[in-house]
């Protein structure tokens, strides 16, 4: 007998309601579209009709069995209410009412245990009735039973010992019925049917339902998938069964049977007739073939045999069917072991998906889409099958170049998930394409460069595991076939087998090319050592750089019998080699004698140069003459900074102070090395370059750095091009026919002393070059032509024309002109690429140099040059892209560094005279840019300088200037310069002078309101300056207002601390300053001073001036007390001035100065309490 009370504990964290009508509103939030909402309403619902019932259970006194009560009296009146309206609530369509209802219902039965199956089911058929129903109202009848019968099956009704056998059969009549009469239910009312026969196969109503539901459910055998899914599902639980009865046309009576698999196929394809999502038959199908643990019957299909035959099927059938056949995959993929991975990728499929991710406007594309990021991130979650999916992708069914025709990053995602041992069975993988290759010619090589594309892309992937294992194979890979042949395989080395077909040329050539490439990325590929901890960039686990491994393995090579050089070197490159091994090989000895003493910083010059060495050895293989000079100049460059160190010391002492200003110094000679580097085509050396420049950039000399800005100097374009590159073996490439070559050197040449006419625009020069084009390409149409144009000149009266074959020459000889002038233009083009690219690179050891050596007092000897190159780049229509890069380089680097050099390695009076010079600078430069850059560059500068000590009796004079005829002196209190001043601020007292007394001055005011702002003690020097300058009667409008503007925000911002020092200068100059703007104003004020003084003021600048004037009342209203304040501010004098302006018909036009000067006076006499 059932327990008579609800055994199921209230759901934890739930409020109990204490009263029926508090659980109304739980209904309404049933139904919410949140399934959160739903969840939470579901919990609180059911605890508090538990509690109810319980309550109930404890207070009914009779004997009675509850089973045989009437619902009303075994339930609570809530618990009984509540079960109608969940049943009541299932067909309803309003939002989540369906779901929510449902969830209600079936831990509500599962509760209730003392209900049967019975009452439920009539109580379910009652309250969803669907006697005149039609259409919609019909339909959501229909699910409403269908969700109310799942609720019975999922509570366990079926397993409790009150259901009988009719209650099944009910149950499962409903539901054939219910799938007969819609199609669009049937996969649901069968899943139900399972779910019955799930729920009684433990029962003892098990034998007897099998024996009826088989026969009901397959009355016609097999006609449709669910049909298939029901015999799938219950063929498997229950094999005893006589199926020969019910499956008399399927072979052994077995569904799986390997001789149906054909009717099996044919029905599955049904499955995409009613809905494109997946059909539940294909889980039931996918369970039953992949569980381990199923004992199928003798000849039953297989996995395998099932998707080889659905290829065909659903790959080269409709979009639904395609569309399905990607969801298969997903789902199949997810589940099959490693091994199996391979048969699941096959070939239509991977034509499917390929061509639909290849196209955006493809019927499929969206779905092989998704299925290309369900494989990427399959691939992160079961790494042991990443290496499988890449093999398939790009494999014999899929495409080696899968990325890009699909436009996706796929295999490379899939890459980069793989653990180490699996990234290096891929490499052998590719190693084995590339040796054997089956085809020829095109289809050869393109295989073949696909490998190495790839080989490279494993380097480069930042998410690949870097091990050194796959990583040495790799490059002794690409090592053996850029400069070896091989006869023979050699059974020590599996990397040694002959390829076949054998290497072309341009297979060899690429090769070559991929190995260099290979290098600058070893370079930075970063490893762990085994305890886990990384490796400094381009170091291998012994410590050795990967240069290294490499040479020594080309030597194994070298003496191997099975291997031959591609190419024979000659004596002057064997012998260039051996002496680079020689001096490799010292350069080991001495890195582990300063490994034994923590000699870190030598140690690091000696393995750049190992670094220099060992990968320009290396060139020497592909390109013999070029690298064997380069190896001539590391010897003389690596013998002058170590060999000849001590030689230098002995002999300075010998000569005693001899002139030796001849011999240029170890780092001089490395730089001009590395800069040659970075104009070779070959990106290994520009990357070495770099690289070794962050070590020797510390100890970089004035002439070193003058070496950079030689390279920067030359003009760019065509010119500069014959100029940088004259000493390289390509100089035809560089000398296009250009017939005013010869008179552009000339003016280049006379345009050097004369700084305005570097002005000239490009466009005339391309004009010139055009006309002389035009004359050269005149003579060439003349001389194509022929006797006809010989007669044009002649004047001839009679007319004759070419024939056919005359004109079809001229046609040729014509186009052929034209073609050489195109090409010319496309090498003047690759010029001023090459020339912009490789002054790129020397900006960057510029940026190298100012990251690494901030505090090097070289970095001030980058200030001056640094501003000459942004003008003239900033001129040039072929230097535009480089004027950016300095600027960038010079505003976000050079003027940004943290620490700056100091004394003593600074020489302080060297960094006061380049403080001059870029205040000179700025006093001639013509634009305001060039002033802002200047301003910086001062900045920068007085930031350096105000670490250093200042001496006594400094005098910085600027240099002499013509005055003009009619300049009248200033009083003793403008004087430039002055010898109590600091150093910084007699240099700015003399820009300052400029300003404010040059009649046509190209200093702006930036200069001196960016000191204001970063060093406010220099600008308080100038104070007194400042106001004796704007009290002049010669100073102009402009800098008079730009004059008060530096004095308002000079005291306004100054910050506290300095109040106490700051207030007497303040109180001291104030009277002068306030003197000048009363006269300024009243000279404004009258019209005939007006015409006459140079200080009167127009509309907008009386207006900016009074703005200022009420600024700095509210500041210095905190600094002094009101009565000071009015006498500083003269505040009588000032009405009157303020007054006149008013009163003026000048200002009479704007009717808020009146307001804006009674509020500037107000605040004066209040102390800046009212001013606000």
């Amino acid at each position: 007998m059932a327990p008579t009370t609800a055994t199921k504990a209230p759901v934890a964290g739930a409020a109990t309601l204490a009263g029926g009508s508090n659980v109304m509103g739980l209904y309404w939030e049933l139904a919410s579209v949140d399934p959160a909402v739903r969840l939470q309403a579901a919990e609180s619902l059911i605890t508090a009709l538990y509690n109810f019932q319980e309550t109930h259970s404890a207070a009914a006194d009779s004997d009675e069995p509850v089973a045989d009560r009437p619902l009303d009296v075994a339930c609570a009146q809530d618990v009984s209410y509540g079960i109608k309206r969940l049943l009541r609530g299932l067909p309803s369509s309003r939002d989540g009412a369906r779901q929510g209802f449902a969830v209600a219902l079936t831990e509500l039965l599962q509760g209730l245990e003392f209900l049967d199956t019975n009452t439920v089911l009539t109580m379910l058929i009652k309250l969803t009735q669907t006697e005149g129903a039609k259409g919609q109202e019909e339909r959501e009848v229909l699910f409403g039973r269908i969700f109310g019968m799942m609720a019975i099956c999922q509570a366990g009704m079926l397993a409790r010992n009150s259901t009988t056998q009719e209650d099944l059969q009910t149950m499962t009549t409903n539901l054939l019925k219910y799938a007969s009469t819609k199609s669009y239910l049937r996969e649901s009312c069968f899943r139900i049917i399972l779910c019955i026969v799930e729920s009684v196969k433990d029962t003892p109503l098990a034998g007897d339902f099998i024996e009826y539901v088989v026969p009901t459910v397959l009355e016609k055998e097999i006609e449709n998938p669910e049909d298939l899914w029901f015999a799938i599902a219950v063929q498997s639980r229950f094999p005893d069964f006589e199926w020969t009865k019910v499956l008399p046309s399927w072979k052994h009576a077995q569904v799986l049977h390997r001789k149906n698999l054909t009717q099996l196929i044919e029905v599955l394809k049904q499955s995409t007739l009613v809905s494109p999502r997946v059909h539940s038959v294909w889980d039931a199908l996918f369970d039953v073939l992949l569980d381990s643990a199923a004992a199928l019957p003798k000849h039953s299909i297989t996995l395998r045999d099932l998707w080889s035959n659905l290829d065909e099927a659903l790959y080269s059938s409709t979009h639904e069917r395609k569309y399905l056949g990607l969801q298969l995959f997903q789902r199949l993929l997810a589940r099959v072991d490693t091994e199996d991975v391979p048969f699941v990728f096959t070939p239509q499929l991977l034509r499917t998906l390929i061509n639909n991710l290849a196209k955006h406007d493809n019927y499929l594309h969206k779905i092989a889409k998704q299925t290309a990021n369900v494989v990427s991130k399959l691939a992160a979650e079961r790494k042991d099958i990443a290496l499988q999916l890449v093999l398939q992708l790009v494999g014999k069914n899929g495409h080696q170049r899968f990325d890009i025709i699909t436009k996706t990053k796929t295999v490379e995602s899939i890459l980069g998930s793989m653990e180490g041992s699996d990234v290096l069975a891929y490499v052998q993988y590719l190693q084995g394409l590339f040796v054997n290759v089956a085809g020829e010619g095109a289809e050869v090589e393109s295989q073949r460069q696909w490998v190495l594309d790839q080989l490279n892309s494993l380097l480069k992937n930042g998410r690949i595991p870097k091990e050194e294992r796959w990583i040495r194979s790799v490059a002794h890979f690409v090592c053996l076939h850029a400069f070896y042949d091989v006869s023979a395989a050699d059974a020590k080395n599996d990397l040694i087998r002959p390829a076949h077909p054998p290497l072309s040329d341009a297979t060899r050539a690429v090769c070559k090319e991929k190995f260099f490439a290979l290098l600058g990325t070893l370079a930075t590929i970063v490893l762990k050592d085994s305890a886990g901890k990384p490796l400094h960039a381009g170091l291998m686990q012994n410590g050795h750089i990967w240069g290294r491994d490499i040479h020594a393995f080309m030597l194994e090579l070298s003496a191997n019998k099975k291997v031959i050089a591609a190419h024979d070197l000659d004596a002057q490159s064997t012998a260039a080699i051996a002496q680079a091994s020689k001096i490799i090989a010292q350069i080991h000895k001495e890195t582990a004698k300063l490994d034994a003493i923590n000699n870190r910083d030598v140690l690091a010059q000696y393995r750049a140069f190992e670094l220099l060495f060992v990968h320009v050895l290396l060139q020497v293989y592909a390109e013999p003459e070029e690298a064997v000079g380069v190896l001539e100049e590391l010897e003389n460059c690596y013998s002058l900074f170590f060999k000849a160190k001590d030689q230098k010391k002995k002999r300075k002492a010998a000569d005693d102070g001899e002139d030796d200003d001849e011999e240029h110094e170890p780092i001089e000679v490395l730089v001009d090395v590395l800069i040659s580097f970075l104009a070779k085509p070959s990106a290994l050396l520009r990357t070495l370059s770099r690289e070794v420049f962050k070590v020797f950039c510390t100890q970089l000399t004035k002439k070193a750095v003058d070496l950079i800005f030689e390279v920067l100097s030359t003009k760019g374009g065509v010119a500069g091009a014959s100029e940088l590159f004259e000493d390289e073996d390509n100089d035809n490439a560089m000398d296009v026919d250009d017939p005013e070559g010869d008179e552009e050197d000339e003016e280049e040449e006379d345009e050097e002393d004369d700084e305005d006419e570097d002005d000239d625009s490009d466009d005339e020069d391309d004009e010139d070059a055009n006309v002389a084009v035009d004359e050269e390409l005149r003579l060439k149409i003349k001389e194509a032509m022929g006797k006809a144009a010989a007669d044009e000149d002649e004047d001839s009266e009679e007319e004759d024309f070419m024939g056919d074959d005359e004109m079809g020459a001229f046609d040729d000889k014509l186009a052929e002109i034209f073609r050489q002038r195109k090409d010319i233009k496309s090498a003047k083009k690759d010029l001023k690429q090459q020339v912009m690219h490789f002054k790129y690179r020397v900006v960057d050891l510029l940026e190298v140099f100012i990251r690494k050596a901030s505090d090097n007092p070289l970095i001030i000897e980058l200030i001056m040059p640094l501003l000459n190159l942004l003008t003239t780049t900033g001129r040039s229509a072929d230097d535009q892209e480089l004027h950016v890069k300095l600027e960038s380089l010079v505003k976000n680097k050079l003027f940004k560094i943290k620490d700056v050099p100091s004394e003593p390695q600074l020489d302080a009076d060297h960094a006061v005279t380049i403080l001059n010079e870029v205040h000179e600078y700025a006093r001639k430069a013509s634009d305001g840019p060039t002033v802002a850059l200047c301003s910086g560059a001062s900045l920068l500068l007085v930031r350096i300088l105000s670490h250093c000590k200042e001496p006594a009796g400094i005098k910085i004079e600027s240099t002499p200037k013509k005055s003009p005829k009619k300049q009248k002196v200033v009083g003793d209190q403008a004087q430039a310069v002055n010898a109590s001043k600091s150093r910084v601020a007699t240099i700015y007292l003399a820009s300052l002078k400029d300003f404010m007394t040059a009649p046509k001055s190209r200093v702006k005011p930036v200069l001196f309101l960016d000191l204001v702002t970063r060093h406010p003690n220099y600008v308080w020097e100038l104070l007194p300056d400042l106001v004796a300058f704007a009290g002049a009667e010669t100073t102009k409008p402009y800098p008079l207002v730009q004059a008060h503007a530096i004095v308002v925000r000079l005291i306004k911002q100054m910050p506290k601390k300095d109040e106490a020092d700051k207030i007497p200068v303040l109180q001291k100059v104030f009277p002068a300053f306030i003197d000048n703007v009363i006269a300024i104003l009243f000279a404004s004020a009258s019209t005939e001073e007006a015409e006459t003084d140079a200080r009167a003021l127009n509309k907008d600048r009386v207006k900016e001036l009074v703005r200022d004037l009420l600024v700095l009342v509210r500041r210095m209203s905190k600094l002094v007390e009101k009565n000071e304040l009015v006498a500083l501010w003269k505040v009588e004098e000032l009405q009157t001035a303020l007054d006149a302006v008013c009163a003026s018909e000048k200002f009479a036009s704007m009717p808020s100065l009146p307001k804006t000067t009674e509020t500037l006076i107000k605040a004066i006499k209040t102390g800046g309490k009212d001013s606000k």
